[in-house]
């Protein structure tokens, strides 16, 4: 998943003129095409981390350096107040198993750790199979991994309410592989918190 730019849009009456500032944050990469708000065509291009324009009268300045100390001076109360990005956790199971591997085990509690962190969490719990066994059974065995998954995170304390699960069976391959080829990487349950 690639990480999302921060981008802060700011209006602001200045001198009876409505004004628009785009800043992309230093150290977020990426390119933002900024829009005039009115006739909605772009008007510049931001480009560079660090910087930031303001946008009026469908004429964008030139882009202007902002470091680090005064992005936080100025923007560090508006970007702690924006919901944390998604952050996603992948867990991997045992041969013909709901039980996950140890490894994955023990990254559960991390897990309930950033649900805890979000005010408002939605977790989106998936499972996967690899490709030994009918498309059926695997159907219903994702959905059962799944349902593993969170009925542990339930024993933690997690409100059932803010839990979404699926089975996607052998559908969405981490690794391609042949059909009736075991895969660890396959044998999958993916926790998205939002």
């Amino acid at each position: 998943m690639k990480k999302l730019t921060a981008i802060i849009l700011v209006s602001a009456m200045v001198g009876g003129c409505s004004t628009n500032r785009v800043v992309l944050a230093p150290g977020q990469n990426g390119s933002v095409a900024v829009l005039d708000p009115k006739s909605q065509s772009e008007v510049s291009v931001i480009d560079k981390p660090g910087s930031e324009i303001d946008v009026a009268g469908g004429k964008a300045s030139k882009a202007k350096a902002i470091d680090q100390a005064t992005f936080d001076r100025t923007y560090g109360e508006v970007m702690n107040a924006m919901p944390k990005q998604p952050r996603g956790f992948t867990l991997y199971f045992k041969v013909n198993s709901v039980e996950p591997t140890d490894a994955s085990n023990a990254e559960m509690p991390a897990i309930f750790e950033e649900i805890k962190s979000r005010s408002g969490a939605d977790i989106q719990v998936t499972g996967h199979t690899d490709t030994v066994g009918s498309l059926e059974v695997n159907d219903t065995f994702s959905l059962k991994r799944a349902a593993e998954i969170t009925a542990y995170l339930f024993t933690l304390g997690l409100d059932k309410t803010i839990v979404r699960l699926a089975g996607r069976g052998e559908r969405e391959l981490k690794e391609q592989t042949p059909d009736e080829t075991p895969s660890d990487t396959n044998r999958r349950v993916e926790v998205l918190v939002r």
